[in-house]
Order: C-alpha cells, then sequence, then structure tokens
C-alpha cells in the first residue's frame, strides 16, 4: 500500500517538472483515445470522420482548406477521410463559390442524423470533462488555450528565447 503512494506522489512531482507543451500532448492523447472509444460505442465512424462531421455541422468553415485548417489535418488524412465519408453517402462536396481549387463540403441526410444522434453524447462527454474543473476555470479554459494556440502557431521565437 505504502509502494504504490510512493509511485503516485514520485509521478505527480515528475509531472510537475515536464513543460506545459508536454502536459498537453499527454491530455490530447488521453483526449483522443476516449474519445476514439466514444465514438466507437455509439457508431461505426472514426475519430476523424466524426470531427469532419461536427465541424461540417458547425458550420465554422466555409471551403476544404478552412475546414482541414479548423481540424488540424494535413492534407492526406484530410482528403482520405472526406473520400470515406462521401463514399458512406454522408457528405455531399461542391465546387467552391470564389476558389476552383477548394471543395465545399455539406452533410447528406444520413449525415445530418449521425451529427444529431451522436452530437448529444459527445457534448456530454464535454459536460463531465468540464466538470473536473472549478468554475472560475471553466471560464478561463477557453481563453487560455486560445492565447497558447495563438503562441504555438508562431513559428520564430522572438530573440533571446530560442537559446
Amino acid at each position: 500500500m505504502g509502494t504504490q503512494n510512493d509511485d503516485t506522489t514520485a509521478a505527480s512531482q515528475f509531472r510537475d517538472a515536464f513543460p506545459v507543451s508536454f502536459l498537453i500532448h499527454q491530455l490530447e492523447q488521453k483526449l483522443s483515445a476516449q474519445g476514439r472509444a466514444l465514438i466507437a460505442r455509439h457508431s461505426d465512424l472514426t475519430l476523424p470522420q466524426w470531427r469532419i462531421i461536427r465541424v461540417v455541422g458547425l458550420g465554422v468553415a466555409e471551403g476544404s482548406t478552412a475546414l482541414r485548417k479548423v481540424l488540424g489535418f494535413d492534407k492526406s488524412q484530410f482528403s482520405k477521410t472526406v473520400n470515406q465519408l462521401q463514399a458512406r453517402g454522408l457528405v455531399s462536396l461542391s465546387t467552391h463559390p470564389r476558389d476552383g481549387r477548394q471543395f465545399c463540403l455539406s452533410l447528406t441526410e444520413a449525415g445530418r442524423e449521425t451529427l444529431h444522434r451522436l452530437a448529444p453524447v459527445v457534448d456530454a462527454r464535454n459536460a463531465f470533462l468540464m466538470q473536473a474543473l472549478s468554475e472560475d476555470e471553466r471560464n478561463v479554459i477557453r481563453t487560455m488555450l486560445l492565447k497558447l494556440t495563438r503562441a504555438a502557431e508562431v513559428s520564430e521565437l522572438p530573440d533571446g528565447l530560442d537559446t
């Protein structure tokens, strides 16, 4: 029994030494594993397929390039996943109205049904995750994550920070 407490304390102290970027990486790994398991229990979609359906359903990106960037997918993964969704009849593609190099995605009726069936499950999971935080923490986490995201998009660090 003492060994488990010692291991927990040692692991906690070790985690305190990790940079924030590593902690976020660990969190992303755990969230993705949890998300894959949740989606697999309620559908036959992959997590990337679900993410495309969800973001298309939210209407937050116009055009394939913007959608791919919002999702953080590389071109190959995005193309493969969109093709799978199209083959399953969950999305339809149309020509982008202003940029012929892109396409627009929309959900088919089957895609909308999938979105409406899975969204409450995923939303409940998000609510569960947010319960781990205090009200004050819930009020600031999105702002903090957005600030870190913007900082992570900088490829050239200011002088003196890259030593």
